[in-house]
């Protein structure tokens, strides 16, 4: 996916995402690998196959495990957004947003098929959305284009779930 943004027009809420991710990997990276070389263990307990424990390794340890959960969500959450923010454009017909919008489709589709995070917010995006048009004073008219969007987006979803496709082309066992 960073390919593409770096050879298509650019969408300052893309690079959100990628900062979230790259803070996250610094950190570990820095904790893991860096810290162990720059303050070795004085005990010798490297030698004995643990990791040194310092004081900016456990602050960095802590911090994250403290903010991952919360930020892959936050995460999750601005790429969902991000695929509205490119639908606006080729809804417009700009030059090249629809393949665009296309190929960040099919990578939504593929995260929402292998990250927890990303299925947390779209049914927490759906449950609000559901909730806002089950209001009494939504016309009838949005309700049901409302559902009809709900229904044309699960069967993209099943049409497309690779999971669901194997199992039906995996020949079945005689007995």
């Amino acid at each position: 996916m960073a390919l593409v943004w770096l050879y298509s027009r650019q969408v300052s809420l893309a690079i959100l995402p990628f900062a979230v991710y790259s803070l996250f990997h610094v950190a570990t990276y820095t904790r893991n690998n860096l810290l162990p070389v720059v303050q070795p263990p004085a005990d010798g307990s490297a030698a004995a196959g643990k990791t040194s424990n310092g004081a900016l390794s456990e602050s960095i340890g802590r911090f994250v495990k403290e903010y991952y959960d919360a930020s892959m969500t936050i995460v999750a959450v601005m790429e969902i957004v991000l695929w509205f923010r490119l639908a606006g454009p080729a809804i417009l017909f700009y030059k090249g947003t629809w393949v665009l919008l296309g190929i960040y489709t099919v990578f939504l589709r593929v995260r929402h098929s292998q990250n927890s995070f990303v299925q947390s917010a779209v049914s927490q995006i759906t449950a609000r959305a559901d909730g806002a048009i089950a209001n009494q004073n939504t016309p009838p008219a949005a309700r049901n284009v409302w559902e009809q969007v709900k229904g044309g987006v699960r069967a993209a979803a099943d049409a497309t779930d690779v999971n669901r496709l194997t199992r039906q082309a995996a020949p079945k066992k005689s007995q």
